[in-house]
């Protein structure tokens, strides 16, 4: 395996890994929500809430990362 196909699969193992976790939060929250009877969440809907959430913190992620970028100069 070469060095670019290694950080190419670091890379997406991250991403994964960052989508996973922010399913992991929209279902919490689905689960605190339902359990404190506040609301009642289709799946569908705490999916979508997962999805956005993740391209919200990446977005944030990417926006740090290139302020720390631009520090370093």
């Amino acid at each position: 395996m070469t060095e670019e196909n290694k950080v190419i699969l670091a890379k997406r193992a991250k991403s994964l890994a960052w989508r996973t976790g922010m399913m992991a939060l929209a279902i919490g929250l689905k689960f605190g929500l339902e359990n404190l009877g506040l609301f009642e969440l289709n799946p569908l809907v705490v999916t979508l809430i997962g999805l956005v959430a993740g391209e919200a913190s990446k977005y944030i992620n990417s926006q740090v990362q290139l302020a720390k970028a631009a520090k370093h100069r």
